[in-house]
């Protein structure tokens, strides 16, 4: 298994540097269910903020591209069935993904809550709350 940067996973995903994207497909392509590529919950997260905060991609077109990328027997997510709730096609996508991840991340290693200084994620978010 061999693990996937946040800046391959974009190329891949934005096709915005043709030299770039050549490469990127062709070492996904050559990966298969025996020597998957990894994509792990910080370059999940990174990618999201990425498209969302800079590309201004909405979550619904997110979370599309990246239930495609699921189905993909040579791709390997850490926690995917995590990933696979925060973007069901009937979850309810009005946050940030990554802001998510980072809720779910401190969550899993044992922290009572995360706090945030971002009162819309303290909001809506389980596990976040506002610093004051």
């Amino acid at each position: 298994m061999i693990g996937i940067d946040t800046n391959v996973l974009l190329r891949f995903i934005l096709a915005d540097d043709p030299a770039q994207l050549e490469v990127a497909r062709r070492f996904i392509n050559q990966r298969s269910m025996a020597d998957p590529a990894f994509i792990s919950l910080l370059v999940f997260a990174e990618v999201c903020w990425v498209l969302r905060r800079r590309y201004k991609y909405g979550n619904e077109v997110i979370a599309a591209a990246f239930r495609q990328l699921l189905a993909a027997e040579e791709l390997i997510f850490e926690d995917e069935y995590y990933i696979d709730e925060l973007i069901a096609d009937d979850a309810p996508l009005n946050f940030d993904l990554s802001d998510h991840v980072v809720a779910h991340i401190a969550a899993r290693n044992g922290c009572a809550k995360t706090v945030t200084f971002d009162e819309k994620a303290a909001k809506r978010i389980p596990g976040m709350e506002f610093l004051t």
